[in-house]
């Protein structure tokens, strides 16, 4: 079994409305005790800022508690990630830099790295950008699927999909260039993307985007972007939600047949240092084939028949991602 690195999951959510053991004891998508059992390398544990929600959305969410302030709601994620982490590490360790991964892995552990999904939290401030870069953030989505203060988001609406990103926007990509965070266009316009290619001086990810030619889905990424990260040394990890990976009408499952297509779609498109894992873990639903991450051998399986070398495969799993946070 590679060990892989996986740049999106939002199990910090779970284990916030779950209980923080959550993280740790493997009873869903993805947790600690699954990453050790699989030898994985590193995982990027995002905090997913929920929106506003009907009663009856949230009930059907499984949101079984009150959803304080962006601020209340971050500071106990945080520290749902770092007290687990230092409850197990004798088996897992945060990570704030490629160089800490390896550190971690010749220590005989795993490592988390802490990221944010919708830069509304920053709230328009560069100094609250400064303080989550101190606090370990790494990656932060510009976006999720609304408007804020960086921009907009992706949309099936053709006016919103044009629109870029707004003044804090450039500002706050600038300043992630300047401290080391890694710019996150996975739920970003298409206008923004391109705003962001303009403006990034470093590579920039789609932590968690597939290809829309294959599944047309407003999230996936076109031919055009999958170049376009390529060619700023930038990685996009392939999506394994049912919506962003089925193909052919009338199977709308997650099958590891699919996921495999994406990567290779990716390989041809924009060459073997773009391609890499973005599961989104325990933030999917539906029929999902490669469930956690002690099932992931099975893509590697499938790309390794279909040509794919050894070299190549380890770039998809873990090398592809360590060059870009060593270029930030």
């Amino acid at each position: 079994m590679r060990a892989y690195a996986d740049m999106h999951c939002d199990t910090l959510m779970k284990a916030f409305f779950e209980g923080e053991e959550r993280l740790f004891e493997g009873q869903g998508m993805q947790s600690v005790s699954n990453m050790i059992k699989a030898g994985q390398l590193l995982q990027f544990f995002a905090v997913f800022f929920i929106p506003e929600l009907d009663e009856e959305t949230k009930k059907q969410a499984g949101f079984t508690r009150e959803i304080p302030s962006d601020d209340e709601y971050y500071s106990e994620l945080k520290s749902i990630l770092y007290s687990q982490v230092e409850k197990h590490s004798d088996s897992i360790a945060i990570a704030l830099s490629a160089e800490d991964v390896r550190k971690n892995k010749a220590a005989g552990k795993a490592s988390a790295m802490l990221t944010l999904e919708d830069g509304r939290f920053l709230n328009g401030s560069l100094d609250k950008l400064r303080s989550v870069y101190d606090d370990g953030v790494r990656a932060i989505g510009l976006t999720w699927n609304g408007e804020n203060c960086l921009g907009y988001p992706n949309s099936a609406d053709k006016n919103i999909m044009e629109k870029g990103l707004k003044p804090f926007g450039f500002e706050a990509v600038e300043e992630m260039n300047r401290l080391g965070i890694l710019v996150d266009v996975s739920h970003l316009s298409d206008g923004g993307f391109f705003d962001v290619a303009k403006t990034c001086k470093k590579p920039f990810i789609a932590s968690h985007s597939s290809c829309r030619v294959l599944t047309d889905h407003q999230r996936n990424l076109t031919d055009e972007m999958i170049k376009i990260i390529a060619s700023k040394g930038g990685v996009a990890g392939v999506n394994f939600a049912p919506e962003f990976v089925n193909i052919g009408e009338g199977d709308p499952k997650s099958r590891a047949e699919f996921i495999a297509s994406h990567v290779l779609h990716m390989y041809k498109v924009g060459g073997e240092d773009i391609i890499a894992l973005g599961t989104d873990f325990d933030g999917i639903h539906g029929d999902i084939e490669i469930k956690h991450p002690e099932e992931m051998e099975l893509l590697f399986d499938i790309l390794s028949k279909k040509g794919l070398s050894s070299s190549v495969l380890d770039k998809f799993a873990s090398e592809n991602v360590m060059r870009v946070l060593e270029s930030i």
